[in-house]
């Protein structure tokens, strides 16, 4: 049977409009969703520019029908879906739970998103939302929280080490209160001084204001063992690395505007590293969640209407920066 979805789909790369899209029935993996919140990602907006995409990947919903090979949910379940829609689960790093590595897998924005008031979901990516977590606040959590929590565990981040948060953003307050959670000493690291109360209400002990780093500056500070960069921008990284005790990682989850440059010399002699981490795999994203409920981690939101008028407004703010920190939408019934 055919299922009519109920979207908020593109108009131009900043409008948008209520929408009706026919699918076919669900096919057995499948769920059928209603949604109650969705959060506005920077990457939803690389994905506005076609007319009548349905874009969003924070998605919190409650499943009301399931397909016939559903097992593990049932109808009136909360959960959660992102960044990662399929895998073909067959290959080396499916087999070894790096699903958001496969070579096949399925990623936003194929298919449907959450800017919409019902859809259809791949059940074996969803992920049952804890009790205590609203929707609202989950959403960001699929994708800003899971991309900080991966970072952590990816690199063995441990809880005696010294980490750094570059950039007091929609990942950066996440990755300060996982980070504190995890039991770092954690250091806000930012251009900003005003942030200096809020990063250590997120679970900062120390803010470093990266205006006033100098060879004199960056020497007298007790070296972190890891740096988790969020800023999606060119950093002095040359500077950033002489922050980092020997055998130092430098994270970058905010993706560079430019090929990063810097002096091989210091990393040579000092076994320095400097790596990327992407978004969750499936077991990943079941304990960023778990881990979430239990510490109380919880984004600062913005909250709007989950119509066509409360999207454009949210979508504006995002792209100009001006959300704090995480922009939301969410049902009106």
């Amino acid at each position: 049977m055919v299922k009519k979805l109920q979207t908020i789909a593109t108009v131009t790369s900043s409008t948008f409009t209520e929408k009706t899209f026919e699918v076919p029935d669900l096919k057995p993996f499948e769920v059928y969703v209603k949604i109650r919140a969705c959060g506005v990602c920077h990457t939803d907006l690389y994905a506005l520019g076609n007319k009548d995409v349905v874009a969003g990947h924070e998605t919190i919903g409650e499943i009301v029908e399931l397909g016939s090979m559903v097992v593990n949910f049932k109808p009136g379940d909360i959960v959660g879906f992102g960044y990662l829609k399929g895998a073909c689960f067959n290959c080396e790093q499916c087999n070894s739970g790096n699903e958001i590595l496969c070579p096949s897998r399925v990623i936003f924005p194929t298919g449907f998103g959450g800017f919409a008031h019902d859809t259809v979901f791949d059940s074996r990516f969803c992920y049952k939302i804890p009790e205590g977590i609203e929707p609202k606040y989950a959403g960001p959590l699929m994708c800003a929280g899971a991309t900080v929590f991966t970072a952590i565990t990816n690199y063995d981040v441990k809880p005696t080490d010294r980490i750094g948060i570059v950039g007091i953003g929609g990942l950066g307050h996440l990755g300060l209160q996982f980070a504190r959670a995890w039991g770092c000493h954690v250091v806000a690291i930012s251009t900003n001084s005003a942030k200096t109360d809020e990063a250590k209400s997120f679970g900062a002990y120390e803010f470093w204001n990266s205006k006033e780093f100098s060879p004199e500056k960056t020497a007298s500070l007790n070296k972190l063992d890891f740096i988790l960069n969020t800023v999606s921008g060119d950093l002095p990284w040359d500077q950033y690395l002489t922050l980092l005790k020997p055998n130092g990682t430098l994270i970058n989850v905010g993706v560079p505007e430019k090929p990063l440059s810097f002096q091989g010399g210091p990393m040579i002699v000092h076994q320095l590293r400097v790596v990327g981490s992407l978004v969750a795999s499936r077991h990943q994203n079941a304990k960023m969640l778990e881990f979430a409920a239990r510490h109380n981690i919880r984004p600062k939101i913005e909250e709007y209407p989950l119509t066509a008028e409360g999207t454009t407004e949210a979508v504006a703010v995002v792209a100009q920066n001006k959300a704090r920190y995480r922009a939301v939408l969410v049902a009106q019934n």
